[in-house]
C-alpha cells in the first residue's frame, strides 16, 4: 500500500516547482568584529593603497597605471586631509599560492589600508581567503567570477559585471539570431572553467545545445586550432578566457581561415579596434560601452597614452575607477579597515566606466554591455 501511494505521489512532487527556504545570493554577511571605534593614526606621511596583479603581463601594466593615474589625480586634490596616497605594488605571478604571500606581506608589512587586485577569479579567492583572516577590503576591478561572491567573504568586492551575466547575454544573442549550432573554447585555467560552467547553466535554461567543447593551453592557445577546423560550419564559436590567450586564439582563428562568428566575455574586450580588419565578425559582453565615448574618456586615454605609450585597454580604466573608489571611501570611512570596508559595501559610485553599486553579496550590479566591431569601432547592440 505505502509503496504504491509513494509511486503515485513521487510525480507530483517532481513537477511542482520549489522554493528555496532561504535565498543566500540575496542576504549576504557582514562584518561583526570590533575595530570599528580606531581613529585615524597619528604620524602617518602616505596613505598606502595596495596592488595586486602580474609584473610583466601587459594586463598588469594596464592595472598599475589606472591605479597609479587615479592616485595621483587625487593627491593634486590633496589626497586624504593633506596626506598623500601612495601605491604599494605586489607582484603575483607565479604559482597560485604567491597570491596568498603578498597579500599577507600587503596586510601585515606593508599596512595597506586597502588592496586593489587580482585581475582573475582564482587569484582573487586566494586573497579572499587571507582577508578573511587579516581583514583588509580588496576591491577587484576585473575578475567577473560570480563565485566570488557566493564565498561570502565580507571583505572582497567585485567591480566588474558577473561571468553569469555576460554567459546569458551572449546566449540571448544567439537565440535571437536563431542559431542552433555553438561551440566553445575555453582556457584550460579556472576562469575559463567557470565561464563554461556559466554558459552550461545558461544554455540549458534557454535549450541552446552546445554541439562541442575543447580547452585551450595557455601557453599555445592555436593548439587548439586544427580541432575547430574539423567542426561543420557551427553558427557561432564563443572563446572564454583570459585577455592575452583568448586574442591569441581569435587571431589564429582566422589566420586559419575559419571565419565563424566569434563571441566572447570581457576579455576580449580589450581587442584593438584599429585590428577589425583581421578579426572578423567579433560581439562582446563588454565590462561597460566602449562605443560611448566621453569626453572624460578621451582625456583619460590621451593620459595614459602620454603616461605609458600605449592606448588604456578596459582593465586600464576599471582600475582607475577602482581606485577612486577607494580614495572616495577612504575620505568618507577615514582610516579604519573595519570603517572602509562598511562604506564600500553602501558605496554607490559613478566613475569613467559606469556605476558601481555593490549587492549584498558584495559583487556590482552592473550589467555587461554587448558590443560589436565595425569599421574599427565598437558598436552598441542593444541601440
Amino acid at each position: 500500500m505505502w509503496a504504491w501511494l509513494i509511486l503515485m505521489v513521487l510525480p507530483l512532487i517532481a513537477q511542482e516547482p520549489q522554493k528555496p527556504y532561504f535565498d543566500f545570493s540575496k542576504a549576504g554577511s557582514g562584518f561583526y568584529g570590533p575595530g570599528r571605534e580606531v581613529p585615524d593614526p597619528a604620524g602617518l606621511k602616505t596613505v598606502r593603497i595596495g596592488v595586486l596583479g602580474p609584473e610583466k603581463d601587459a594586463g598588469g601594466l594596464q592595472m598599475r597605471a589606472g591605479v597609479r593615474m587615479a592616485l595621483e589625480e587625487v593627491n593634486r586634490r590633496g589626497g586624504y586631509k593633506g596626506i598623500p596616497f601612495e601605491m604599494v605594488f605586489r607582484p603575483d605571478d607565479g604559482p597560485w599560492g604567491m597570491a596568498a604571500k603578498q597579500v599577507v606581506d600587503l596586510a601585515y608589512e606593508d599596512n595597506v589600508w586597502a588592496i586593489i587586485g587580482g585581475l582573475d577569479g582564482q587569484r582573487t579567492h586566494v586573497a579572499e581567503l587571507v582577508v578573511s583572516k587579516a581583514w583588509v577590503p580588496v576591491v577587484t576591478p576585473t575578475a567577473s567570477d560570480v563565485s566570488i561572491d557566493y564565498a561570502n567573504v565580507p571583505w572582497v568586492f567585485r567591480c566588474a559585471p558577473a561571468d553569469s551575466n555576460e554567459a546569458e547575454l551572449l546566449l540571448d544573442f544567439v537565440q535571437k539570431r536563431g542559431h542552433k549550432h555553438v561551440v566553445a573554447l575555453t582556457e584550460a585555467q579556472r576562469d575559463g572553467e567557470t565561464g563554461f560552467k556559466r554558459l552550461q547553466e545558461a544554455a540549458a535554461r534557454k535549450n541552446i545545445q552546445v554541439d562541442a567543447h575543447w580547452q585551450f593551453p595557455t601557453s599555445s592557445p592555436e593548439a587548439v586550432v586544427p580541432r575547430l577546423a574539423q567542426i561543420d560550419s557551427p553558427d557561432d564559436l564563443i572563446v572564454w578566457g583570459s585577455p592575452g590567450p583568448s586574442i591569441a586564439l581569435l587571431r589564429a582563428i582566422r589566420a586559419a581561415g575559419i571565419k565563424i562568428p566569434v563571441l566572447g566575455p570581457s576579455s576580449l574586450a580589450g581587442v584593438d579596434p584599429a585590428d577589425s580588419l583581421w578579426i572578423g565578425e567579433l560581439v562582446v559582453a563588454a565590462p561597460y560601452d566602449l562605443s560611448r565615448e566621453s569626453a572624460e574618456a578621451r582625456d583619460f586615454s590621451a593620459r595614459f597614452k602620454d603616461l605609458t605609450g600605449m592606448p588604456p585597454t578596459p582593465i586600464a580604466l576599471l582600475s582607475y575607477d577602482a581606485a577612486l573608489l577607494v580614495a572616495k571611501t577612504i575620505d568618507l570611512a577615514g582610516l579604519n579597515r573595519m570603517r572602509i570596508r562598511d562604506e564600500l559595501a553602501r558605496m554607490s559610485y559613478d566613475g569613467i566606466v559606469g556605476k558601481t553599486q555593490f549587492n549584498s553579496l558584495r559583487g556590482n550590479i552592473r550589467e555587461a554591455v554587448m558590443l560589436t566591431l565595425r569599421n574599427g569601432q565598437w558598436e552598441n547592440l542593444n541601440k
